[in-house]
């Protein structure tokens, strides 16, 4: 079969017609090697013929008995026997963490409050000038106790951090 040429829209539509009519034939096995079917003289760039495709075998259940389409044959596995489930660890409930001192409660309330402020002016809350100065303080203030109140050394055999 020759190619027709890109402006002659007929031979085009008749090469495309041939085409789909021969679909169902280009899917189906071969009863002898392609090889024997196109010799290496064969077609032009490997095409195959319409005659060459009917002669495939039209026996759907090739791929039941290929080896690449099969499953191993492995037993089904046994279940194991129950062994006795062990408890789950359990840890003890936590003790109730002490009350805050005052100073490190009056540093968070300082912190709160700018915080407080500042979101709600973003929202677009309107205050007056003090109320900025007051907030301003209160998270200066606010950091510099907490900061002071952190321990300055650490205590012995702390080691450096996580340990794996």
């Amino acid at each position: 079969m020759t190619r027709p040429s890109e402006d002659d829209r007929g031979a085009v539509d008749r090469a495309f017609a041939e085409m789909v009519a021969g679909y169902h034939l280009t899917a189906e096995r071969p009863d002898r090697p392609v090889e024997e079917i196109e010799p290496s003289g064969g077609p032009v760039g490997g095409e195959r013929t319409v005659e060459a495709t009917r002669s495939f075998d039209p026996d759907p259940r090739w791929a039941d008995e290929h080896p690449l389409f099969r499953f191993p044959d492995q037993p089904e596995p046994q279940p194991e026997p129950a062994e006795p489930v062990e408890p789950r660890y359990r840890p003890d409930p936590l003790p109730p963490l002490p009350p805050p001192a005052v100073p490190a409660l009056l540093g968070w309330l300082g912190i709160g409050w700018a915080a407080a402020v500042v979101l709600s002016a973003a929202f677009g809350a309107r205050f007056p000038t003090w109320v900025g100065w007051v907030a301003v303080l209160g998270f200066v203030g606010g950091f510099a106790v907490l900061v002071t109140r952190l321990p300055r050394h650490r205590p012995p055999g702390a080691g450096d951090g996580a340990v794996l």
